[in-house]
C-alpha cells in the first residue's frame, strides 16, 4: 500500500494567530467547512487509490510558501481540521492519537510564486 496525499490552500483565519483574533462564531463554521471538504476529497481519493485504513501510520505536513512561512505551532493549528477530516474519511484510523499515528513531521519549502502556496498532508501506512 502506498501513501495518500491531500493538498489544500491555507486560510490565515484558521492559523493560531487568526483564531486568537476571531470570534468563535466566525471561526467555527470555517473549521467545520474545511473538515467536511477534506473528508469528502479524501474519501473520493481513497476510493480512487483503493485506500485501506491502516492500523498505524505516519503523517507528514509540508507547507509550500511564498513570503513568510507559518511557524510550526501555527501550521499545526491550521492542519488540525484537516487531520480530523482524514479521520472522518477513514484515511487515518479511528483516532489521530499516538496509538495509531506513530509520528508527525512538518517541513517547509519556499516557492517562487504566491499561487503555488499550499499545504500538503501525506499519510503513510506503517507495517507492524
Amino acid at each position: 500500500m502506498g501513501t495518500l496525499t491531500i493538498e489544500f490552500q491555507p486560510n490565515k483565519k484558521l492559523s493560531k494567530n487568526g483564531l486568537r483574533k476571531a470570534h468563535w462564531r466566525e471561526s467555527q463554521p470555517l473549521i467545520k467547512a474545511l473538515r467536511k471538504s477534506i473528508a469528502e476529497d479524501a474519501y473520493v481519493l481513497g476510493l480512487v487509490e483503493q485506500w485501506e485504513t491502516p492500523a498505524k501510520c505516519t503523517v507528514a505536513v509540508r507547507q509550500y510558501y511564498c513570503g513568510r512561512a507559518y511557524d510550526w505551532d501555527g501550521l499545526a493549528t491550521l492542519t488540525g481540521p484537516v487531520i480530523d477530516g482524514l479521520v472522518d474519511a477513514g484515511v487515518i484510523p479511528v483516532d489521530d492519537g499516538p496509538d495509531y499515528v506513530v509520528s508527525y513531521s512538518m517541513t517547509a519549502e519556499r516557492v517562487d510564486h504566491r499561487h503555488e502556496s499550499k499545504v500538503s498532508v501525506t499519510v503513510t501506512p506503517v507495517s507492524e
